[in-house]
């Protein structure tokens, strides 16, 4: 996703207009999100066991 339908999309589901940096930002938090909830997809429910759970949010901490 790129930060012009970031934009839109946030206009329309919260009625708020974004400024260019903040959908820029936002839409890098959301790839990082994806990026690290793809490492735990198909696996066993991860919210609710904590080794999943772990992971998650180790790989939602990496830095680029």
């Amino acid at each position: 996703m790129d930060a012009p339908r970031m934009q839109a999309l946030v206009g329309d589901w919260q009625r708020v207009d974004l400024e260019d940096a903040a959908a820029r930002r936002l839409t890098v938090v959301s790839a990082s999100v994806r990026a690290a909830l793809d490492d735990v997809a198909g696996q066993s429910l991860f919210d609710t066991e904590p080794a999943h759970f772990e992971r998650a949010l180790r790989a939602m901490a990496r830095h680029d």
